[in-house]
């Protein structure tokens, strides 16, 4: 007959059992977004290249997992109120207080400090603005697929937030598994280009896409208009903002020339690579020789 343990014999085990637990456990890996340089924002290309952060400023409602226009290797769907350039903008700059510390710590903030960071102003209708883009992030459902790699990634972009309404001081909680988004590859952004362009949300939509390429491909205008979710509804309206948009791009740098192909209706565009695109470039001449 076996014998009962007292509660003070259990409560010991349950201690040694414990201790064991802790010397066997293998230490779990921090994961960390990369470290760039201040005058950058690190994007994921998933970002980039697609119609999630959009241009318009009429946002659409998916009562359903829809999918988004994209190019290339990833299938994108999403649920929730759309997303667009502003909604960028803050994303971005949350990322750059949290590349600084393991994801999955909480990052802190006052609302003002954030709202001058944007370059934004600081009255009752900024701070509503930034309010309605964070909960936008927070509840907006995006899954994200690399088909090369047969890897989803599912999620918000923000887990949660407390708000101090006294203080207005923001601390912002992000999904770990954000890192994975990162190690498929990411953009290095110039902010300074990037806030030259002010309120042009075409021209920001199409810096960051150049800027994921070492060598942009071309795209038709209807290609470049779905794209950008621009809820332009005529070809030639659309076309003339693309042409102000390419002409910003080169008014801060971002870009040597551009041309539409009167034919084709083929954008084609000649960037100012990086260092390591002109390294990728190099390497991809070679190989073809």
């Amino acid at each position: 007959m076996a014998t009962k343990r007292t509660f003070e014999e259990n409560l010991a085990l349950a201690k040694a059992r414990g201790s064991t637990a802790k010397k066997e456990a293998v230490p779990v890996k921090q994961l960390s977004l990369p470290m760039w340089p201040e005058v950058t924002r690190g994007v994921p290309n998933a970002f980039l290249r697609n119609a999630l952060f959009g241009t318009s400023s009429n946002r659409k409602t998916h009562k359903r997992r829809t999918i988004i226009t994209t190019v290339e290797q990833y299938e994108v769907r999403f649920k929730g109120e759309t997303f667009n350039q502003t909604d960028l903008d803050v994303w971005e700059t949350l990322l750059q207080l949290a590349r600084l510390q393991p994801l999955g710590a909480k990052v802190e903030f006052t609302a003002h400090a954030l709202l001058k960071e944007l370059g934004r102003g600081t009255g009752g209708k900024d701070h509503e603005q930034l309010k309605e883009e964070l909960a936008r992030l927070g509840s907006g459902w995006t899954e994200i697929t690399d088909k090369k790699a047969k890897k989803t990634f599912a999620g918000n972009f923000i887990s949660s937030y407390v708000r101090d309404d006294a203080t207005e001081r923001y601390v912002v909680s992000f999904t770990p598994e954000m890192a994975q988004l990162y190690e498929a590859g990411y953009t290095l952004i110039d902010l300074v280009q990037r806030r030259a362009l002010g309120r042009n949300n075409l021209a920001k939509w199409l810096h960051g896409h150049y800027a994921s390429h070492a060598k942009p491909f071309p795209y038709k205008v209807e290609t470049l208009r779905e794209l950008t979710a621009s809820g332009t509804a005529e070809l030639r309206k659309f076309r003339q903002l693309l042409k102000k948009a390419h002409d910003a791009l080169i008014d801060v740098g971002a870009i040597k020339s551009w041309t539409i192909d009167p034919k084709t209706d083929l954008v084609e565009v000649v960037t100012v690579p990086s260092q390591t695109q002109l390294k990728h470039l190099t390497k991809a001449k070679k190989v073809k020789k």
